[in-house]
């Protein structure tokens, strides 16, 4: 039992160090990683302990007079949407019912955990689920208290014939999403200790007891982020169609360093005036679940904003669309206007162009533009 301690206490901290590291869950998606002080909580909870042994469960005693109290803290964070740990500070007040035990027993302690994300794992995440179910594993510690703290065997083994225990945990936490910053939670545990701890059998084989637990609390998130944004990887026919655009501009701009400085012979070419009638439409593609523009989208706010400054009588309606296959149809319609919204306010803020000319409508995924699915997370630019 030693050596799994060991191991099981060296996971733990293994995971907490490399976990960091890496942000990818199942069904292949990769999510972009966030800083080290995102993603903490912590909770505070109170609930009861059932302390089991054979003399406690053939003892004549009612259910509810075995039940005692306690009272938990834990700090935790989660690394990725599937794996998490914690730390968790608890104690409380065992009720013996076992002849020749002390029926009053306090004890403080804690252990270390680690956590997983079933939802998350086994289905699809989503930030703003409700329920979701995680199982932990962890290794703790409990002490026994007495009148004064004192071991009952000083001279014996750290653990050994005393009341004080490792302690090996698992349980399921039951978990309640209200915002992205509070939840509640019903957690349900079993703890195994040395069979000592209650003070009985101290010239016994070194055995164990077990204590199950039920707590209910609140968690808060401790500032910060605390989802996680799926990453946006790229399309790389995309990118060797981009390449070899820019290959064949650098041939064209080579074979035109080439040519001579002057031609006199040549007809002096008149330039070409675009009637400025003409508009090109410009459409300005978002990330999932976001509304924010990014960089390489700019540039077709830019060009929207040059043609409404080359025609001053020309008005603009910004129409945003969201995809039908993520986030519900409530959330999707208020997703668009977020996006419709930030086009109309970079036109304004950013390139001046004045409000009058700028009209606004969003559809959610009640249309969808594009046959591509993710295509449709995007603003398209109308001109009148």
């Amino acid at each position: 039992m030693k050596k799994f301690s060991l191991l099981l206490f060296t996971a733990l901290v293994a995971f907490s160090i490399s976990a960091q590291e890496v942000q990818n869950v199942s069904h292949g998606t990769v999510y972009l990683k966030n800083k080290a002080s995102d993603n903490w909580y912590i909770g505070l909870g109170g609930g009861t302990n059932l302390y089991m042994t054979k003399g406690e469960n053939d003892a004549d005693a009612s259910f509810g007079d075995r039940l005692g109290w306690m009272g938990q803290l834990e700090i935790g964070r989660w690394n990725s949407p599937n794996w998490g740990a914690r730390l968790v500070i608890d104690g409380g007040h065992i009720k013996h019912v076992a002849s020749g035990i002390d029926p009053e027993q306090n004890w403080l302690g804690g252990h270390v955990d680690l956590m997983y994300n079933i939802i998350n794992a086994w289905g699809s995440y989503n930030p703003d689920r409700v329920y979701s179910l995680i199982p932990y594993l962890g290794i703790g510690y409990m002490y026994g208290l007495d009148a004064d703290w004192k071991k009952p065997n000083p001279d014996g083994d750290l653990f050994k014939h005393q009341n004080q225990t490792l302690t090996y945990n698992v349980g399921l936490i039951n978990n309640f999403q209200l915002s992205k910053s509070v939840a509640l939670f019903l957690e349900l545990g079993w703890r195994v200790m040395q069979e000592t701890f209650d003070g009985s059998g101290l010239g016994g084989d070194f055995e164990y007891d077990s204590m199950f637990t039920g707590v209910a609390g609140i968690k808060f998130g401790l500032g910060g982020k605390q989802d996680f944004t799926p990453a946006e990887l790229m399309d790389y026919n995309l990118i060797n169609d981009l390449n070899s655009q820019i290959n064949r501009l650098r041939a064209e701009n080579e074979e035109l360093r080439l040519r001579p400085e002057s031609c006199p012979e040549c007809p002096e070419v008149q330039p070409t005036v675009v009637s400025e009638g003409v508009y090109v439409p410009n459409v300005v593609f978002f990330r999932i679940n976001s509304a924010k523009i990014d960089k390489g989208q700019q540039v077709s706010v830019y060009n929207t904003a040059e043609y409404l400054k080359a025609n001053e009588n020309a008005k603009v309606n910004i129409v945003a669309y969201a995809d039908k296959q993520t986030g519900t149809p409530e959330y999707n319609f208020a997703l668009s206007e977020k996006r419709a919204r930030a086009v109309a306010d970079a036109l304004t803020n950013e390139y001046g162009i004045n409000s009058d000319r700028i009209s606004i409508d969003w559809k959610g995924d009640t249309e969808q533009p594009y046959a591509e699915n993710d295509w449709n997370r995007v603003a398209i630019f109308f001109v009148e």
